[in-house]
């Protein structure tokens, strides 16, 4: 019969004690008496249960209620409280206390032979009744698997809340696409209301030379026809024949000038490409965003927001080509989801691609002079391509399938097109001096922000993980500012080591990065930008010229690009 201290704890199912419970219904919480054992598994089964096992078992050995005298003495089917662990058929009399373990004798002669501390159960076993931790036992166990009823309920209350949300969001989905399709059903009605107008338009036109030509020959038919007739009727009437055929002839000919010399009709139609172009570029209904409310921090990031970096190290990397003609000019890098890199190599008009090792595995031409390249979802990135004397500013969309790169569209602007990023399915394009966001689409929305102070006072910008904030770099007057997502400043930063800022990039977690190309640095600042927490590395660092970096998670580095014809990746603790 189960102990005292058992039906202290006991609950789930009903609250007898069994002398032998189900064991299949014990993992589930349940208090169910067990009417058959099996001698293979070694464990005890319900009525309910044991169909269950017998279908699965076929060759095991079941014993009944009726067999309950053998259940004790089958192999392993000691008392939980006689069971040793190792050694199930077993029971531990001993107790090691160099290792703190309940022993048998196998235990003893196996594990334990060494040990000094061998103790024989029942002479440590003395007055355990009166132990005031052993009295506790009861009370802290309940309130640890209350915590565990509670950790199942709130997971259970979780999972229920998450078929909700995607009931919702499906709704969603369905409503935008209804919105869709009466859109589109409404720009096919018009359509086909404008081809039928067309069509009656040129339709009557026929009509009318139609019924111009019929009267014109029925005129003619009937003027010959009466001249003929009036042949044996003397000169005058063939005279007045002669002249209203004449007058008839002449009207005729009239007609016939003015009626448009149409062969065939016809109606062309020449779709819209961008109806197809816009909906191909976005594959989705929407943005996804799981989020866990006990990460203190996002799992893209192992540093949390207020961490200072130091570098560990640094490798140069060669990213030159056989086809490359001159001398490699980074100006932007970006990492895909699967640890590959893409880089934009200004000076020899190519995108690269990278594989996790920085070897280029592929490359593609532009038609211009390629400056930065943004990530925008799954195994996409879009490269601004900019060439003032030509006015061409564009934005080159890229898709990487199988390790290769395939340009599938690009965005034309009337202003220059110089660093970009992709936020909440809005695109932000910098134009040197000013700050536009745009839909996927194209159409502008606004310029968030402007600075004529100088020449290149927007060189690059990076957007913080939630929207809230845009950090700029001023290379005109040597700053970063940063602003709120309304294009209102909040803070102008300055440093020494801060002149001619090109590059800025903000991590998931928040940690903000620039790169300087006038004092050859590599600088972290705080979130708010408001102070230097440390220069990273220097010219004797390897640092050339820099214009474009990129914090890898994946590999805790930072990726440097600039000349020379090589990626710096500095390693960071």
């Amino acid at each position: 019969m189960a102990s005292n201290f058992e039906s202290s704890i006991q609950s789930g199912g009903c609250d007898f004690i069994h002398d032998f419970a189900c064991s299949a219904c014990e993992k589930d919480g349940l208090n169910r008496e067990a009417q058959h054992l099996c001698n293979h598994c070694t464990k005890y089964y319900g009525d309910s249960c044991v169909p269950v096992h017998n279908k699965l078992y076929k060759r095991h050995t079941v014993l009944d209620r009726k067999d309950v005298k053998k259940w004790a003495a089958a192999p392993g089917m000691l008392d939980v409280l006689e069971r040793c662990e190792r050694h199930p058929g077993e029971a531990p009399k001993l107790v090691c206390g160099d290792h703190g373990q309940l022993c048998c004798h196998v235990c003893v002669a196996v594990v334990h032979r060494q040990c000094s501390s061998i103790q024989h159960i029942p002479d440590v076993a003395k007055g355990i009744g009166k132990d005031p931790e052993f009295r506790q036992l009861p009370q802290r166990v309940a309130v640890l698997r209350k915590q565990i009823e509670d950790m199942k309920n709130d997971r259970k209350k979780n999972s229920a809340s998450l078929r909700k949300t995607r009931t919702a969001i499906v709704d969603e989905i369905k409503a935008i696409r209804k919105k869709i399709n009466d859109i589109l059903d409404k720009m096919e009605k018009t359509t086909v209301q404008d081809l039928d107008r067309l069509v009656a338009d040129q339709e009557l036109s026929i009509k009318k030379g139609i019924e111009s030509c019929t009267q014109m020959d029925d005129e003619l038919k009937n003027i010959t026809d009466d001249i003929q007739s009036k042949d044996s009727s003397g000169e005058p009437p063939l005279y007045i024949g002669f002249r209203k055929c004449k007058e008839i002839i002449k009207q005729a000919n009239e007609i016939l000038q003015n009626m448009p010399s149409v062969v065939k009709y016809e109606i062309t139609f020449r779709k819209h490409n961008e109806i197809e172009d816009n909906l191909c570029s976005v594959t989705t209904f929407g943005e996804l965003n799981d989020s866990n409310v006990f990460c203190k921090q996002p799992r893209t990031s192992l540093f949390p927001r207020d961490h200072v970096f130091a570098t560990n190290g640094y490798k140069q990397y060669n990213v030159k080509i056989s086809s490359d003609k001159d001398e490699c000019d980074i100006e932007g890098i970006c990492e895909l989801p699967g640890g590959e890199v893409v880089i934009t190599d200004y000076n020899n008009m190519t995108v690269k691609l990278l594989d996790q090792k920085y070897r280029v595995v592929d490359h593609c031409d532009v038609p211009e002079n390629p400056y930065d390249v943004c990530h925008i979802g799954g195994n996409e990135v879009a490269v601004c391509v900019n060439k003032n004397k030509k006015n061409r500013h564009e934005f080159h969309f890229i898709n990487i399938t199988k390790g290769k790169l395939v340009t599938t569209r690009k965005l034309s602007f009337t202003h220059e097109c110089f660093s970009a990023a992709h936020h909440r399915n809005n695109l932000y394009i910098s134009s040197n001096n000013a700050l536009y966001v745009y839909p996927m689409t194209g159409e502008l929305v606004e310029k968030l922000y402007e600075d004529k102070s100088g020449g290149d006072t927007v060189m690059g910008f990076a957007i913080s993980n939630d929207g809230k904030t845009i950090y700029i770099t001023n290379y005109s007057n040597n700053q970063l500012i940063t602003l709120n997502n309304l294009g209102n400043k909040l803070v102008t930063f300055t440093d020494p080591d801060l002149r001619g800022p090109t590059g800025v990039h903000v991590t998931t977690a928040g940690n903000v990065f620039v790169c300087c190309w006038t004092s050859n640095t590599v600088l972290q600042v705080d979130n708010d930008a408001k102070t230097k927490l440390a220069t990273l590395a220097r010219k004797q660092d390897g640092v050339y010229g820099p214009k474009a970096l990129y914090f890898s998670s994946r590999s805790s580095s930072l990726v440097v690009g600039g000349k020379k014809d090589t990626l710096l990746v500095l390693n960071v603790r």
